[in-house]
């Protein structure tokens, strides 16, 4: 990829806009994590330009723009891109739906542990809501896998 340093922060810009200004705002709790799944993204293919330093910055960014509790998506997008980066190898080279269903499950454990931060985990709405999201990142993954596959391939 030519353009990497150009591809890697407009594509985290776009996901920031997605993620925090969804099309429809009934559905906003339920639209995928785009910036999520665009540092994982990222942290597959590209581990040496997108780490952990990355991950927190952009969960800090998430932060700020979404008025939540200040560090704790810096702290989650920390993990996830923790637990991605470690099992890169093995995630590199699966193919798109045991990626999808490995994030799926990542983005399970995020929306529960930021649930358990806000206090809600005995919410069974908000259950419900994540649920539904874990659903929207698993459709959103073979999405971003193919619109990055035409970018990277085109510039």
């Amino acid at each position: 990829m030519r353009n990497k340093w150009a591809m890697i922060p407009l594509s985290l810009l776009v996901a920031l806009i997605l993620t925090v200004e969804p099309s429809v705002p009934l559905y906003q709790h339920y639209s995928p994590q785009w910036l999520l799944l665009t540092v994982l993204y990222w942290c597959i293919r590209e581990p040496n330009s997108v780490g952990l330093i990355v991950a927190w910055m952009s969960g800090l960014v998430l932060d700020v723009a979404s008025v939540g509790l200040l560090g704790a998506n810096a702290l989650l997008f920390t993990l996830s891109a923790a637990v991605v980066l470690g099992l890169r190898q093995m995630l590199f080279f699966t193919g798109p739906v045991q990626q999808a269903l490995f994030v799926a499950g990542l983005s399970a454990i995020y929306l529960l542990l930021s649930l358990w931060m806000q206090g809600g985990i005995s919410d069974l709405t908000m259950l419900l809501h994540n649920l539904v999201r874990v659903a929207s990142n698993l459709v959103a993954w073979p999405i971003i896998l193919m619109v990055f596959h035409l970018l990277r391939r085109r510039y």
